[in-house]
């Protein structure tokens, strides 16, 4: 069955970028000229994706709304503006995919929550995709499409993962094999040595619907939360995994969001030379 579907949960309140997400909720952040969410979005349609459910909170449901919306005043503003050829990307996807919107709700947080807040869009018995939010992959071949394609030979939920440096093993759930890529548990440790893998899930993944059935009942994680994964393990097939080809930043993080922007620069075919010249140049 074709995967058609992507969740992606965008509810959380962003405070790590505090004072500025009191005003504008994180994923709406820019990456160069374009929201961060943006890039989630193009990289659906790039991997065969028609319908996408945003999982928003109340305190972002609006912004999110009018940023992927037709915008009749700003296109008659700009009227035969060169800029109005900027804002045509966002008409470009309008046309490509489907946009639906839930609200979470706060009793059921954590990531499994989130997913479960979308239950009413998935249909009884079908597979979807899910991408996190602070999650974004600088790619030549989309992430999520080869996941799909992965999916679609073992037939079983995916995980897409990554290699998570030494640096940072202590803040990730690392994943323990029982053979070859099929996940037997989550380990959280506090030093490299105990490390069972140096693989952690990378916000994409493939589920199975039966996953609503076990999400409230699951075992929930650290701030009570109910976290996706380790209710994946409860369900009766195998998690296996697929390591994604790209460049990871987590945007999450205030670190990984500068670093992005400037990758995202440097590729960029009008402003590299100068974003490069600008990284070269010495202080004053």
């Amino acid at each position: 069955m074709k995967i058609r579907k992507c969740i992606i949960p965008i509810a959380g309140r962003g405070t790590r970028f505090l004072p500025i997400t009191k005003a504008v909720s994180k994923e709406m952040l820019p990456i160069l000229n374009k929201p961060s969410i943006y890039y989630q979005v193009k990289e659906c349609i790039d991997s065969g994706i028609e319908e996408i459910i945003f999982v928003v909170g109340h305190h972002n449901e609006s912004l999110v709304k009018k940023f992927f919306s037709k915008d009749h005043d700003l296109d008659e503003f700009l009227d035969n503006d060169y800029k109005k050829e900027m804002i045509k990307e966002i008409d470009d996807i309008l046309s490509k995919v489907d946009i639906k919107y839930a609200v979470q709700d706060e009793r059921y947080r954590g990531s499994a929550g989130s997913v479960y807040a979308a239950k009413e869009y998935i249909d009884k018995d079908e597979y979807f995709a899910v991408m996190f939010g602070d999650d974004l992959v600088m790619y030549d071949n989309p992430p999520l499409k080869e996941l799909i394609e992965y999916h679609y030979i073992c037939n079983t939920n995916v995980l897409g993962i990554g290699d998570i440096p030494d640096n940072l093993i202590t803040k990730y759930g690392l994943i323990k094999y029982k053979k070859d890529n099929i996940v037997d548990s989550f380990v959280n440790v506090s030093n490299i040595e105990d490390a069972p893998s140096k693989e952690s899930l990378l916000g994409r993944l493939i589920v199975h619907s039966t996953v609503f059935d076990k999400i409230l009942s699951g075992e929930k994680v650290k701030n009570n939360e109910y976290g996706l994964p380790r209710i994946l393990l409860s369900l009766d097939e195998d998690l296996r995994t697929y390591k994604f080809s790209g460049n990871y930043y987590d945007i999450g993080s205030v670190e990984g969001f500068i670093k992005a922007n400037i990758m995202f620069g440097i590729k960029n075919k009008i402003i590299s030379k100068e974003t490069i010249k600008s990284l070269l140049e010495k202080e004053v």
